[in-house]
């Protein structure tokens, strides 16, 4: 079971109000990076908690998962719409939550 993130780890530059209906594209996106780990001991907890602000933040900063992304992207609910490579939300988002949890043992390692 994955840990529940709350208003007291996220420390960016939003509102846990602004973000907080957010949190599961977020944790998805994080999951989306672990695969099948699951966080264990304080380490691996903390890290995980800051993988998920992170995505919180890329999320905000390209306008909460709708609209145009940067990447000339749409994003309709849980599909996305390519008209390009290389780049902008998902590549920042990827960037963000793997830089949040290197060291810690979580990036997924295995096929899947």
């Amino acid at each position: 079971m994955l840990p529940e993130v709350e208003s007291a780890n996220y420390h960016g530059a939003n509102t846990w109000d602004d973000v907080r209906p957010h949190l599961g594209a977020a944790v998805a996106a994080v999951r989306e990076v672990i695969g099948f780990n699951e966080p264990e001991g304080e380490v691996q907890v903390e890290a995980y908690k800051a993988a998920v602000c992170a995505a919180l933040d890329v999320d905000a900063a390209y306008g909460f998962s709708g609209g145009i992304e940067a990447s000339g992207s749409v994003r309709l609910g849980s599909l996305t719409i390519e008209q390009g490579q290389g780049g902008g939300y998902d590549a920042a988002m990827d960037r963000a939550v793997r830089r949040a949890l290197s060291g810690s043992g979580l990036l997924y390692q295995g096929l899947g």
